[in-house]
């Protein structure tokens, strides 16, 4: 296979049947629980995926330990199926990670199309009322945010 990786075609993308596991890590402020889509691996480095986009969603109620409070943490699941049905709208993309700080949550997407994410963005912002939404992309081919977590799942 080396040096030229295959890659699944694009059109077989489909989030819904990923599998995905748990890692513990330690970050700057403290314990970090990611889900790491583990399926991502066939899509890793795809030339149509090569911008990196992160919606952070701090917490309102931050508790050290690394998890949100369950009443929150309820919120996050339905604002996290809200910014994939949104995400979606720009093409092709895979959601890879989902991380847990003590005081925000990080969902993390790698998606071919830039130009409309800003738009996509202020979608989210209009729907999620209850928790700030912030954004940002990046180009990454390398997929590098999504390989220093496979090394440690």
């Amino acid at each position: 296979m080396w040096p030229f990786k295959k890659h699944l075609p694009i059109e077989t993308l489909d989030d819904d049947n990923h599998k995905w596991s748990i890692v513990e890590a330690k970050g700057n402020g403290g314990p970090m629980i990611v889900r790491f889509n583990e399926t991502a691996k066939s899509w890793a480095r795809h030339p149509a995926l090569d911008i990196r986009v992160g919606f952070a969603v701090p917490f309102k109620a931050p508790n050290p330990d690394g998890q949100p409070v369950p009443e929150e943490d309820q919120g996050l699941s339905l604002i996290e199926d809200s910014i994939l049905s949104h995400v979606r709208k720009l093409g092709p993309s895979v959601q890879v990670l989902a991380i847990t700080t003590g005081t925000f949550k990080e969902f993390v997407f790698y998606v071919g199309n830039a130009a409309g994410i800003a738009d996509v963005h202020k979608q989210i912002v209009s729907d999620v009322t209850s928790h700030e939404v912030q954004c940002v992309a990046e180009r990454d081919p390398k997929w590098s945010v999504y390989d220093a977590f496979a090394k440690s799942a």
